[in-house]
């Protein structure tokens, strides 16, 4: 998990939820990879949801995501593994 994300609380509103689902910042073909380094975060499902149909919040995730991965690795090894910079 990316810090700040919290069991039981939505990582982009704060809410506080049950049962959060769990978002890979970077997904598609870079879902394994996000799970290998431990680029997720708790959601709400109304985050969530908005998340996935209409791209809210989706740069930030992936933002966050990036500059966590790049306090224990390199720029170029994000580069190698992700294939695109978000900062």
């Amino acid at each position: 998990m990316i810090p700040g994300s919290r069991p039981h609380h939505c990582y982009l509103c704060g809410r506080w939820v049950e049962h959060p689902d769990t978002h890979h910042c970077v997904h598609g073909s870079r879902r394994q990879a996000a799970d290998k380094y431990g680029l997720t975060v708790y959601l709400c499902r109304e985050c969530h949801r908005a998340l996935h149909d209409k791209g809210v919040g989706d740069l930030e995730l992936r933002q966050d995501a990036q500059r966590y991965f790049e306090t224990q690795h390199s720029r170029s090894e994000w580069m190698e593994i992700f294939g695109k910079n978000y900062l």
